[in-house]
């Protein structure tokens, strides 16, 4: 091959290059520039939040300013989806939430409520899985349980396996309550308490079941302590009254 062939084709290849990385010069660039408008702050903004699931507490307005109160929210592209379902789970009413984008500019919400179960305590509320939590009661009407926090799901649990005996009886618990000392009290709707103790409580419900029907003036029972081996205990409403009242006055001398 001649000299003047082999630097056409040496020409050829080194034009053929340049203009190669001319090209994708070019395209890297605009792929830069492209990126940077997109990531740039207010270019691509979250224009719509979808909301779906049921949600009885919490408000699609409280689910949106806690969305809004994240300041990636004013990007769809660096916007990140873990986030805002971390924002979303703090929310006391909110149990889980999903989270995704839809093209161009929307964010899907999936949100699952606490599945209540009761009243926990003075001020707070458990869940079905037997966590508490705190959240706005509102007009709630469950039964109340109590006890040392650590023993919520024990006591959740002993309410499902009680009430099913007494419920077939017809009486209903209206609180179920573990003292310190692991002791069982219940009170039922009409506001008799039981005190059952620590050991044997299926058995002593059944004597209750048994013996409270016969029991005469049931209407003045206060409570039934059930922890004997046979029989129980009644405390009548004037007792109590009477009790209540001299305690009053001896606090009141002292």
């Amino acid at each position: 091959m001649s000299e003047a062939a082999v630097s056409r084709t040496r020409l050829g290849f080194l034009s053929g290059l340049l203009f190669f990385l001319l090209v994708l010069g070019t395209l890297i660039w605009g792929l830069w520039q492209a990126v940077m408008w997109a990531t740039a702050a207010n270019q691509v903004p979250v224009n719509s939040l979808i909301v779906q699931g049921e949600h009885r507490f919490v408000s699609q307005d409280e689910i949106r300013q806690s969305v809004l109160a994240l300041p990636e929210v004013g990007n769809f592209f660096t916007l990140e989806v873990d986030r805002v379902q971390q924002q979303l789970q703090a929310l006391p009413w909110v149990y889980q939430a999903s989270v995704r984008k839809q093209w161009p500019d929307s964010l899907r919400v999936y949100i699952v409520e606490q599945p209540v179960a009761a009243f926990w305590n003075e001020d707070a509320l458990v869940n079905t899985h037997g966590e508490v939590f705190e959240a706005h009661r509102g007009e709630l009407d469950l039964v109340r349980l109590s006890g040392p926090d650590q023993e919520a799901p024990r006591v959740l649990e002993e309410y499902r396996r009680l009430q099913p005996l007494l419920a077939g009886k017809g009486y209903d618990i209206r609180r179920l309550h573990l003292t310190p000392r692991f002791s069982w009290e219940l009170t039922l709707s009409d506001g008799v308490r039981l005190i059952l103790g620590r050991d044997d409580i299926e058995a002593r419900l059944k004597r209750f079941v048994n013996v409270y029907p016969g029991i005469v003036g049931r209407e003045r029972v206060a409570y039934l302590d059930l922890r004997y081996d046979t029989g129980l205990a009644v405390g009548w409403k004037q007792d109590e009254e009477n009790d209540q009242e001299r305690g009053t006055k001896s606090d009141r001398r002292a």
